[in-house]
Parts: C-alpha cells; structure tokens; sequence
C-alpha cells in the first residue's frame, strides 16, 4: 500500500472509530482532491495539514472509502460522514444521500439535515439534467414531499436550500 492509501485508509478508519474535530473535512478534501471536481494544489495546502496535502489518493481507494462511508451513511447518517463525501460530486453519494434525505433510517439531526441538503441541492440538478431518470419516480416525488416540509424549518438555511432545491426541480419537470 502507499502512503496516499494508508493515510486515507487510516483517516476512513479513525472517523468510522468516532473521531471528529477536523478529520472529515480532511477525509473530505482527500476525497475531492482524488475527484474530477478537484481543485488546485494551492487551495488543498491552505485547508490540509502539509502532510495530507501533498498526498494524492488513487481513484481506486477513494472510491473504496467513499463506498464504504454510503453503506454506513445507509444506517447511520451522521454529520461528519455527511460532510466527509460533501465534496466528492459522485453520482452514486448523490443518490445515497438524497435517499437517506428522504428516507433516513432515524430522524436527521438539523445539522446532518443541512449538510445533506446542500450536496443534494448541489449536485442532484445536474445529474437529473444529465439522466432525467436518475431517481427513480417514488424517490422523486418523496423527495419533493420532504422538501415541501422542510420549507417549514425554523433553520433558514435549511428552510432556503429546500425552497430552491424545490424551484429548480419544478423547473426541471416542466422543462
């Protein structure tokens, strides 16, 4: 294994252990950094530790952690999980995020539900652009259902993210 793979690993490992602080934001930039969405080496030297920062984890082993953090995301969808595929942009954390969005296996924490909002408001446009099929019909009209609700948030972020969210696939059905 090389060391970009065993610091990934290890960071998948001491996250699913429990640990937080700024572990998922790391995990998260690793996994953003290995994406088609990545962004310039400068802009991971001013998030990451210079040890992380220099790293580049292979396509292979960011999918493997990002596989692993939807299927426990499926039965526990916690916050730092969330944020730790937040900036992946890949189709399948947008679907298993939105299901969980609609369907979670407990009731989302307003944190876990903002962070889920955002990579759903942020990524699932364009893949239902791309594949009008994408989600399967009952998912995307639960999907509006629950966005209806959360427009009755006292969190405005939340209570925003859901209104536009909503505006947009409105305009994608009609368009």
């Amino acid at each position: 294994m090389t060391s970009a793979n065993e610091s990934a690993i290890n960071l998948l490992r001491r996250l699913l252990a429990g640990e937080r602080g700024d572990l998922p934001m790391h995990l998260a930039m690793l996994l953003e950094k290995s994406s088609p969405l990545h962004n310039s080496d400068d802009h991971y030297r001013q998030i990451l530790p210079p040890e992380l920062a220099k790293l580049s984890v292979p396509p292979e082993t960011a999918d493997g952690i990002i596989a692993r953090l939807c299927s426990e995301m499926r039965s526990n969808p916690d916050q730092a999980f969330i944020l730790a595929l937040s900036f992946t942009g890949q189709e399948k954390v947008t679907k298993v995020v939105t299901e969980v969005l609609v369907d979670p296996p407990r009731p989302l924490t307003v944190i876990e539900c903002g962070h889920a909002l955002a990579i759903v408001s942020s990524f699932l446009p364009a893949c239902l652009a791309r594949d009008p099929n994408f989600l399967k019909e009952n998912i995307l009209n639960r999907l509006m259902k629950r966005l209806r609700s959360l427009e009755n948030s006292e969190e405005r972020t939340i209570k925003r993210d859901a209104l536009l969210l909503l505006t947009t696939l409105k305009g994608l059905a009609g368009a």
